[in-house]
Parts: C-alpha cells; sequence; structure tokens
C-alpha cells in the first residue's frame, strides 16, 4: 500500500497524511530511526564477566551436561546469538522505514516479516535468562541445547539423502568426512538423550506471551512510558498473530489493512519489536556484568540502556 499523493509532492502528501492520522508517520520514522541503535552491540558481541550470574551459569551447564560438548559457554551463546539476530534485523528495517520517502514504498510486507522474526529472538533470549532460579535457567538452555542438536540432526539427514542420490557430485573425500561427522553428532544426541532428563521448548506462540508478561512485570528504567501505559503482552500477541500471515504469504491480513490502517499496525509492531529486543539486550547485557561492576569502557550498548542494565543487575543477577 502506498500514501495517495493527490497531486502534491512526497513531502506534502506525507505531511497531510501524517496530520489526518494523528501523527503515525512521525511514530513510525523515529522508530525506525531507534531500529539501528542496537547495530553495533551486535556485531561487537562480548563474554559475560568472571563471577556474573552468566559466567556461573555456563559452569552450572559444563558440569550438569558434558555429554552434550556444548562448549564452556552454553548458556551465554544460547542467549546471545538470537539477541544478536534481533539486532540484525531490526537494524534492516530501521533501513526500509527511511526508504519509504525516497521509494514511495512503506515495505510493510518486509518490516513485518523482520519484526515478527526479531521478537522470536527477543523472546528466545528472555525466555533463557528471565527466571531467577540458576537451575532453571540452565535446565532451559538444556532444553533449547536439545532442541537445536534435533534440528541439526534433521539437517544432516537431508544431507545424507542428497550424498546417497547424487555420490558423484562430492569429492571422496568430503562423503568419508560427512559420513564421519554424521556418525559423531547421532552418537552425541543418542547418548545425551539416554543420560539426561530435559523438557522441550515451548512452541513460540507461548514463549512471545510469556516474554512479554515478563516485560510487562519488569517495565526497564529507560522505559519512556510505552510499555509503562501501554504494555507489551496483547500488542505482541496480536502481532504474532498477523505478522504471521506476511511469513506464511497469507492474504487474510489485507482485511484488516485498508484505508490506512495498515500504518497504525506497523507503528504498533515496530513499538513491540523494539520493547522486546531491547530488553532481551539489557537483560544479557545484565546477566553478563558481575555484581556490583560498572559499564564497560568498550561497551556498545548505548547508554540510554545504562540505568536498566544496572537495575536488573542488581535486582535479577545480584547474588
Amino acid at each position: 500500500m502506498s500514501i495517495p499523493n493527490l497531486g502534491l509532492n512526497v513531502e506534502q502528501a506525507e505531511a497531510l497524511f501524517n496530520l489526518a492520522n494523528g501523527g503515525v508517520l512521525t511514530r513510525i520514522d523515529q522508530r525506525g530511526e531507534r531500529a539501528g541503535e542496537l547495530f553495533q552491540w551486535g556485531l561487537h558481541p562480548r563474554t559475560a564477566e568472571p563471577g556474573s550470574a552468566l559466567a556461573v551459569d555456563d559452569e552450572a551447564f559444563a558440569a550438569a551436561y558434558p555429554l552434550t560438548l556444548a562448549g564452556p559457554q552454553a548458556v551465554t551463546e544460547h542467549a546471545l546469538f538470537p539477541a544478536m539476530s534481533a539486532a540484525e534485523s531490526l537494524h534492516t528495517v530501521g533501513i526500509l522505514v527511511a526508504r519509504r520517502k525516497s521509494h514511495r514504498q512503506p515495505h510493510v510486507t518486509e518490516i513485518f516479516q523482520l519484526c515478527r522474526v526479531a521478537m522470536e529472538c527477543a523472546a528466545l533470549t528472555i525466555w533463557l535468562l528471565g527466571d531467577p532460579d540458576r537451575e532453571v535457567r540452565r535446565n532451559r538452555c538444556m532444553a533449547e541445547e536439545m532442541e537445536q542438536l534435533e534440528q541439526r540432526r534433521r539437517f544432516l539427514v537431508i544431507g545424507e539423502q542428497d550424498e546417497t542420490a547424487r555420490p558423484s557430485r562430492y569429492p571422496k573425500r568430503m562423503l568419508v568426512e560427512n559420513a564421519e561427522h554424521r556418525s559423531k553428532c547421532n552418537a552425541m544426541l543418542d547418548a545425551t538423550k539416554a543420560a539426561y532428563t530435559f523438557e522441550k521448548t515451548p512452541p513460540f506462540t507461548r514463549m512471545i506471551r510469556e516474554s512479554a508478561q515478563w516485560v510487562d512485570s519488569h517495565v526497564p528504567a529507560h522505559d519512556d512510558g510505552e510499555i509503562a501505559n501501554s504494555g507489551v503482552e496483547n500488542i505482541a500477541r496480536q502481532f504474532y498473530s498477523y505478522g504471521s500471515s506476511f511469513i506464511h504469504g497469507y492474504k487474510w491480513m489485507t482485511d484488516y489493512g485498508r484505508s490506512g490502517t495498515v500504518f497504525p499496525l506497523t507503528a504498533d509492531a515496530l513499538a513491540v519489536t523494539l520493547n522486546m529486543a531491547e530488553c532481551a539486550v539489557c537483560l544479557f547485557e545484565a546477566a553478563s556484568r558481575a555484581p556490583g561492576a560498572t559499564r564497560p569502557e568498550e561497551s556498545y550498548l548505548p547508554e540510554r540502556f545504562e540505568p536498566t542494565v544496572a537495575a536488573w543487575s542488581a535486582e535479577l543477577f545480584g547474588e
């Protein structure tokens, strides 16, 4: 959908539409600029500080589940990667929002798809780290590790099927090495499943809801009223539902996006995704900070989040 120009130039058409729709384009543009704030943070990951809750979680996981071969930073890596991925998706969202005027195209489909992906990633980080009980965090990491190992197994099966069907496409050495790799991975997964008890990860619909509830219950210090006044859970659930139509190519959402209403939906999608992603990053930073430690000199996290990180570090992880 595009904004009708009514014979006006781009600036005039946007100004008129914005005025008639309560400043919705201003909100979209402001949130588009905000979408790039975490980009540098995502490009410069850091490990948990010695003595931090996250470092101790890593040690607890390695001691409890050595057969997984997840390495010495299992909890850190499982919590960090989705937050980094959310930051990358949001960075692209910001670029698309900024292109609206020059391209006369709001890029609604692309923005909704990227926001939905970023929300899932942010929800995973919050779900992994949001519980104050170390054993719960460790066990959730184990559930996520096993889910990913099962998905890796399915990926390896697909590769094996292609190698079996068309072996001439692969060098013989590669076929041997791939077979050895599959054997080792399958043996490790079978041994892990036999040795340990673990839960399944919840479906993302539930994970979104629970993580949004967590944010509503832990309104961050950096919030300017978006979370405190409007909440996250209901908007997150709504957006996750209608955002799925864009992910899967379903057209039902077009019934609710006519006559300009798609722009308020875009503004809401940006707001809820940004709030969840920002909280996920702050939660990771809080968990990775040693008790009593201050902001690292080399930090790439925007300073406006520092009050939240400091508060959550003390309140949630100040053991």
